[in-house]
């Protein structure tokens, strides 16, 4: 039925009680086909309902999978010094939002951007390779 329809009969019965009851029809299902609000679902019939999805691979390992988590922690850690920032590897892992342990266990992933300080027991991590460089060579 369209609203075309449904307002000619609510016209006929002179309500919109009277003119659902007239077709059989719930007077809720009637006021919203005369404002046009079933044109949709109308169009919609024949249609399959889209099936539902579940949640794909990639979506269970940004959740779960620490090798997935880590590394992008530690890009975003990384994109947070910029090319010319440097933090010491205990704030780093602060600002990353990573453990120490996580860090020291992905920390050759990053190589090019761990600088080693005082005899190899502290690091320093580099916004940029070309920081970390620069660095390096000023500690020579």
């Amino acid at each position: 039925m369209t609203p075309k329809e449904a307002k000619a009969l609510v016209e006929k019965h002179g309500s919109i009680t009277a003119a659902a009851a007239a077709a059989g029809i719930p007077r809720s299902t009637l006021a919203r086909r005369i404002k046009g609000i079933h044109e949709a679902a109308k169009a919609a019939e024949g249609k399959p309902a889209p099936a539902k999805r579940g949640k794909t691979l990639a979506e269970f390992r940004a959740v779960w999978d620490k090798s997935t988590i880590i590394p992008e922690r530690v890009r975003a850690g990384l994109r947070q010094l910029g090319a010319n920032g440097w933090e010491y590897e205990v704030a780093f892992a602060k600002l990353a939002g990573v453990s120490l342990a996580d860090l020291g266990n992905f920390r050759d992933e990053f190589a090019e951007h761990v600088v080693p300080l005082e005899r190899g027991t502290r690091r320093a991590w580099a916004g940029s390779a070309a920081m970390a460089e620069r660095m390096k060579e000023a500690l020579t």
